[in-house]
């Protein structure tokens, strides 16, 4: 297959949570198109990783699959260790899992709230935390958060999930500020609603009627259009970019 020209990663290592389907599945797959071996974590979709990386080594790359509760701190640095002494090394880690569920604010409950947060907030915390002293030790590495446009905007029903997001970009940026001139690149990426498992919850019906109309350009993502931003992140064609966040939401947010 020809390569496009989103930003080689030829001969890299990059790791990504939630890599079983949805946007995880589809960076895994065009890190792969673009020459990286991929470290693949999930924590329920065992079968979905399986696949990613069986379609991974189609392309001629090294894939290997991980069991990882990012929210477990202990199964996050086995999941790192494992990884890095399998491929030598981690270049990138793109930090995907996540999960949304949806509450009144004032139904939240403390463990919903605490379950939300462990997952997509301290998760990456984790996973940020068990790569960089490896990436330091080599003078180099990238991050990639995903976070969401709902975390640059806030939204009715789902208050944990958006606050962890927003959390994400402010990580992003303080990784970038401390270890940027040691060579550390942390990103966002901040997708509006895509068509994965988690997005066709709003797509259909009343509700994605509604955000289909307020979207210039007149439809929902895919998550391959997601990946292509991600891939970009991690290749040397962002170099300038530190600590910023790409916004492919179909112009529903124009920050």
């Amino acid at each position: 297959m020809e390569r496009s020209s989103i930003g080689t990663l030829d001969g890299r290592v990059v790791a990504v949570t939630g890599g079983g389907r949805g946007i995880g599945r589809a960076v895994a797959l065009a890190a792969a198109e673009q020459g990286a071996n991929v470290a693949v974590a999930y924590h329920h979709s065992e079968a979905g990783a399986k696949t990613v990386a069986e379609l991974v080594r189609g392309y001629g790359r090294e894939a290997e699959v991980y069991a990882c509760d990012v929210a477990d701190r202990e199964q996050v640095c086995s999941f790192v260790r494992q990884a890095e002494q399998r491929f030598g090394r981690i270049d990138g880690l793109v930090n995907n899992a996540g999960i949304m569920p949806s509450s009144p604010f004032l139904e939240v409950s403390t463990a919903e709230w605490d379950l939300v947060v462990a997952t997509n907030l301290t998760g990456a915390f984790h996973t940020s935390q068990a790569v960089l002293p490896g990436m330091l030790e080599r003078g180099g590495g990238t991050i990639v958060n995903i976070a969401s446009r709902l975390g640059l905007v806030g939204w009715a029903g789902v208050a944990h999930y958006a606050s962890t997001k927003a959390g994400l970009i402010a990580l992003a940026k303080s990784i970038s500020r401390e270890f940027g001139q040691r060579g550390i690149r942390a990103n966002c990426v901040a997708p509006g609603v895509t068509n994965t498992d988690m997005g066709r919850t709003v797509m259909g019906g009343e509700v994605g009627r509604k955000r289909m109309a307020e979207l210039p350009l007149g439809r929902f993502g895919e998550p391959e259009e997601v990946a292509a931003c991600v891939v970009f992140l991690l290749s040397d064609a962002s170099s300038l970019l530190i600590g910023q966040t790409l916004n492919p939401n179909s112009g529903g947010l124009m920050p």
